[in-house]
């Protein structure tokens, strides 16, 4: 349905080329999942949020000057995100990926039936009519370790990556109904996330790297943070699971 990408880590200075032509290499190798509209969120070191979305294929919106000038950003985390749109219309910017609400910021592969009835019934404000916004607003108001288990019980397919900007902690999970890979690549620090291990695949050959993968365990939390330049994973399971709807 839409494809999902990101990176946490904390990189030399020499490895940031390499970091970001393959951000540029995902991002093209996920329109296979969705040529509607792209975006990316990238969180600095110094806490400074850089983001920009926008209707039409990836290659478009990661081959601009903006972010290009991401290559001179000490960037600690990013999320990227290709969409084939289910509701709302990518021609409305608001609709389009990532979406933030609060400290956070999400990109979701998947659809979250009966969206705007779930918010209406949590008294949650909805600004846009993508159903991926509920699962931002639901991390905002319950927080880091009740939100994913909220998220998680509204059910649908849902494959999700988020950042919080305040503890600079990243998250990833999957209800099993979308996939999502992890994955380390050979002499560039850091963990990476894909929507599938073929598509990273075609983004690592293009670059001229190898990377080893495991995907994501369905109702699990995967919780990330840089700790002395090293990304620290703490994982938790839900109460919810990926058989609810």
């Amino acid at each position: 349905m839409c494809g999902v990408f990101g990176t946490i880590g904390d990189l030399p200075k020499e490895a940031r080329h390499f970091a970001h032509r393959l951000m540029v290499e995902l991002a093209i190798a996920h329109e296979c999942r969705g040529t509607d509209a792209a975006g990316y969120a990238a969180l600095t070191s110094r806490g400074r949020l850089l983001w920009k979305r926008q209707p039409g294929p990836a290659r478009d919106l990661f081959g601009d000057a903006d972010f290009a000038a991401l290559r001179r950003q000490r960037v600690a985390m990013a999320v990227g995100h290709t969409r084939l749109a289910t509701t709302g219309a990518p021609a409305i910017n608001g609709n389009n990926h990532p979406h933030l609400a609060g400290d956070w910021v999400l990109v979701h592969n998947g659809f979250i039936p009966a969206h705007e009835e779930k918010a209406t019934a949590l008294g949650l404000a909805l600004h846009s009519q993508c159903d991926s916004e509920l699962l931002v607003q639901a991390l905002c108001r319950y927080g880091e370790r009740a939100g994913p288990d909220k998220c998680l019980s509204f059910g649908g397919k849902q494959s999700v990556l988020a950042i919080n900007m305040k503890t600079r902690r990243m998250l990833a999970w999957t209800n099993g109904e979308m996939p999502l890979v992890a994955f380390r690549v050979e002499g560039l620090p850091g963990l990476w996330w894909a929507s599938t291990e073929e598509i990273a695949q075609d983004a690592l050959a293009a670059v001229g790297l190898d990377a080893r993968f495991a995907e994501a365990k369905p109702g699990l939390v995967y919780r990330m943070e840089v700790c002395d330049g090293q990304v620290v994973i703490q994982t938790e399971r839900t109460r919810a699971t990926h058989h609810r709807r």
